[in-house]
């Protein structure tokens, strides 16, 4: 995994690097793996999944002119070809998208269930998505939507992190908020 130090940042958020790492451990990406980055942020998934499949393709997908502004800066720092960056909104924005075999949902703008029926005749059998979300509201959704298309093997991980901070010459622990990494295979 990447430090994020090493990414060029605005004020788009951005996947702190280990929910990054519990993402694309649960992808189970190869180097020619198709991916498809939902609410691509500042790309660092997207970044870190082009470095992974470099016989592969990524479309990253961002509604947020500053975020593609970010993605583009962060791809050209880390010398990629093989990303798309796509404008838009998800699911309208996947009209180019084909071929796709993974999946990451990190912003659905209350689109979801829109995008689970684009994944229904657009992504193939044995697809893997992964979704992570920081609402109860959300996780909810997605699980039902998981069950609704009956995708198998799904699971929820809740990652609490805290990193260390020093604090003259002691050390605190401060708190990420906490983020739902949900994991499903297409039927």
């Amino acid at each position: 995994g990447l430090d994020d130090e090493l990414f060029i940042r605005g004020k788009v958020p951005m996947t702190k690097s280990e929910v990054r790492a519990i993402t694309i451990s649960k992808l189970k990406l190869t180097k020619e793996s198709r991916v498809l980055d939902i609410g691509a942020g500042t790309g660092s998934i997207s970044v870190e999944c082009g470095i992974i499949c470099n016989k592969g393709k990524i479309y990253s997908v961002e509604r947020n002119k500053e975020g593609i502004e970010l993605i583009n800066k962060n791809i050209d720092k880390f010398g990629l070809k093989n990303i798309e960056v796509i404008h838009g909104m998800a699911p309208e924005a996947f009209d180019s998208i084909n071929n796709i075999n993974r999946v990451i949902i990190g912003g659905s703008r209350g689109k979801l269930e829109n995008i689970f029926e684009w994944f229904e005749n657009n992504i193939g059998k044995e697809s893997i998505v992964v979704a992570n979300f920081i609402t109860i509201e959300n996780l909810y959704k997605a699980i039902k939507l998981f069950k609704k298309y009956e995708y198998k093997d799904i699971e929820v991980v809740q990652a609490v992190i805290s990193k260390s901070k020093d604090i003259g010459n002691l050390t605190m622990m401060i708190g990420n908020n906490p983020v739902f990494i949900i994991t499903g295979k297409k039927r």
